[in-house]
């Protein structure tokens, strides 16, 4: 009887942290901003595959001072990614700006533009909402909770298994 709510327990464990990973894989895309670096005054191109085939979405540019951005398959050349363009303002001072959306199909997405003045991209990160890394992602870091509190379980399990091992 014991053994059978242990290994419950345990796959059930295992189903819930499988289904949040997979949740969390497939709910984040990138969108991808060419050229960059660009210089203020200059226009960029905005990609993402992420909203799939057909797709839309609505990007939210005002840390530029852009406002919001929809970008369509509608008659584009690949309509397997949604495209779309934006003019950065000329008054837009050098940094990294992260830009975030969603799509029609409920996918969010995130990039970040870097402006220059020269040569080479300087100054803060300015994002509005969050932060933008490209060191980690947020699928990381929740796959990461997932495997510490997969630790943590079976820690607790073993440590009950042993006392009540104990006063038998």
């Amino acid at each position: 009887m014991r053994s059978t709510r242990v290994l419950t327990g345990a796959a059930l464990s295992v189903a819930a942290l499988g289904l949040s990973t997979c949740a969390a894989f497939a709910a984040t895309g990138s969108i991808e901003v060419t050229p960059n670096p660009v210089k203020a005054g200059n226009s960029v191109n905005l990609n993402s595959s992420a909203c799939g085939k057909d797709g839309s979405a609505t990007v939210d540019a005002s840390t530029l001072g852009a406002g919001r951005i929809t970008l369509s398959s509608k008659n584009q050349t690949h309509t397997e990614n949604v495209q779309g363009s934006l003019r950065v303002p000329a008054s837009t001072k050098p940094g990294n700006y992260g830009i975030g959306g969603k799509c029609a199909n409920g996918t969010e997405i995130s990039g970040t533009v870097r402006v220059t003045s020269g040569s080479t991209p300087h100054g803060p990160t300015r994002t509005g909402v969050g932060t933008t890394s490209e060191n980690s992602s947020t699928t990381e870091i929740v796959a990461g909770a997932g495997v510490l509190l997969a630790a943590a379980a079976g820690g607790v399990w073993m440590v009950r298994r042993r006392r009540a091992d104990d006063s038998a």
